[in-house]
């Protein structure tokens, strides 16, 4: 529209998620084999690592967030080519065992719903599965501000948003979701009825339908 488009020709559709599958494994066998403590705070970060998704900086936002939560870890999955370079960076300026590369799996939907918080840094996103996944499983996000993410999270309702690179808001909104447990449970929840309600399968489809017989 910006650029003379009329509006009237434009029709969005968004994604849409299937229902999060429920996890085969409770959060304790999960941190058992992850190796992590049990009493430990857990922030994921889901993708494909290449500079548009800004792990670098995430990985910066994680050393401000442990000092405010020490027992927290931030788990990377997913693998590409900025893996070696972000595992050297992690061991540069953190605690290596803190920041876990898990690589790619196919078992995500086993981890999604014991993280207490996922991040999205993208510079830019069409609209992220990551963050629909997560707030299908009521886990609550902290994404950047841009037009991908901001059809999705309702900020202070669902989640939060923050500009991109900008560590101290990020930390700011993480820390408001890991001190508040009763704060953290109503965005999670707002988020998984987001998502049933607007961004489901059959939904999608009616809307391609609704624009095919126009």
């Amino acid at each position: 529209v910006s650029r003379g488009l009329a509006a009237e020709k434009l029709i969005v559709i968004p994604n849409a998620v299937e229902p999060a599958r429920p996890s085969n494994v409770s959060r304790e066998a999960l941190l058992d084999e992850l190796a992590i403590p049990h009493d430990a705070r857990l922030i994921g970060v889901v993708g494909r690592l290449w500079p548009q998704k800004r792990v670098r900086d995430l990985i910066w936002t994680y050393e401000l967030v442990v000092v405010l939560h020490p027992t927290t870890r931030l788990l990377v999955i997913g693998d590409g080519p900025e893996r070696f370079h972000l595992e050297r960076f992690a061991r540069r300026t953190s605690d290596f065992d803190r920041v876990r590369f898990l690589g790619e799996r196919n078992d995500v939907w086993r981890i999604m719903p014991h993280l207490d918080v996922l991040w999205n840094g993208s510079g830019f996103e069409g609209m992220p599965n990551a963050v629909m996944e997560a707030m299908a499983a009521g886990v609550p996000v902290v994404a950047t501000d841009i037009p991908g993410n901001r059809d999705l999270v309702i900020p202070g309702e669902t989640g939060y948003l923050a500009p991109v690179s900008d560590r101290a808001e990020f930390t700011r909104a993480t820390d408001r979701i890991l001190s508040d447990a009763a704060h953290a449970h109503g965005l999670g929840a707002a988020a998984k009825r987001r998502i049933e309600e607007e961004f489901t399968t059959a939904k999608m489809v009616d809307r391609y339908g609704k624009m095919y017989r126009e």
